[in-house]
């Protein structure tokens, strides 16, 4: 690996781990951080995330991910409300 190289990938892994304190995720899990991040993604890319987005997305079990998305919930990061056009879904959004 030549010293450039490592150099820039120091500097990227810091800068995450900034961003991580500033919007406190450093208390997670790598999982968690993942759901967290995938959540952020889809709805940054496709304007809405539900559930199921990120349970296809992640590859993590329905029960892992919505266990997470509860944890987010009750820390007030992520916010979950029923879709208006299924009602069997939950859309999210993040709440910074």
């Amino acid at each position: 690996m030549s010293s450039k190289y490592s150099d820039e990938l120091v500097s990227i892994l810091q800068m995450l781990k900034n961003i991580e304190e500033d919007l406190n995720l450093s208390q997670y899990s790598e999982t968690e951080k993942k759901i967290y991040y995938t959540i952020a993604c889809k709805n940054a890319n496709d304007g809405s995330c539900c559930i199921s987005d990120v349970i296809d997305e992640s590859g993590f079990s329905r029960s892992t991910v919505y266990k997470t998305i509860k944890k987010f919930e009750e820390h007030q990061i992520v916010r979950m409300y029923q879709s208006s056009s299924d009602k069997r879904e939950f859309n999210l959004v993040l709440a910074h």
